[in-house]
């Protein structure tokens, strides 16, 4: 029988992921990294998945007849696609999402756009009842691949403070 390899002795080595509450500093623009480019495929089946009976989001002919030159893609499959890019800077310390408003969705996206976004702290304060953490409040905006606004949200987090939660 192959002998097996032993796991290494010694402390764990963690490696910390996101901003804990006292990282975050107003004004601060995070530009998120890599962006996505949308595929036919996936906007397609987001309309099926979500059983969506608009026919904008999954009928060619019929969104051709609106003036669109394809399909576009749902504007929640583009929010998802947004936010998704922002959790590495944003919300892995967290430990609540308090609530997304202001949503606005300027400019439709097609597949074979690729969106790409940033974030802005607009307000941050502690929390008034519990000592170890912190509320950021932050606007999101995503962009295709021509600086076009594509996606504009404000949320609130509710961020670990690293004082409090073993952070580094």
């Amino acid at each position: 029988m192959p002998e097996q390899a032993s796991a290494p002795v010694g402390p764990r080595r963690v490696v910390e992921r996101g901003r804990y509450y006292e990282d975050f500093e107003m004004g601060a623009v995070y530009a998120h990294h890599w962006g996505r480019t949308l595929s036919e495929g996936e906007c397609q089946l987001f309309a099926t998945a979500t059983m969506n009976a608009v026919p904008l989001y999954f009928n060619k002919l019929h969104a051709e007849r609106l003036g669109h030159p394809a399909v576009p893609a749902h504007p929640l499959l583009v929010m998802n696609v947004v936010f998704g890019m922002t959790v590495e800077d944003l919300s892995e310390q967290a430990l609540a999402h308090l609530g997304y408003w202001n949503l606005r969705f300027p400019r439709f996206s097609y597949p074979g756009d690729t969106l790409v976004a940033t974030s802005e702290v607009l307000d941050k304060r502690e929390s008034g009842s519990k000592p170890d953490r912190g509320i950021v409040h932050v606007r999101t905006t995503g962009r295709n691949q021509r600086g076009e606004e594509v996606c504009v949200y404000e949320r609130r987090i509710l961020v670990k403070k690293r004082s409090h939660h073993g952070g580094r």
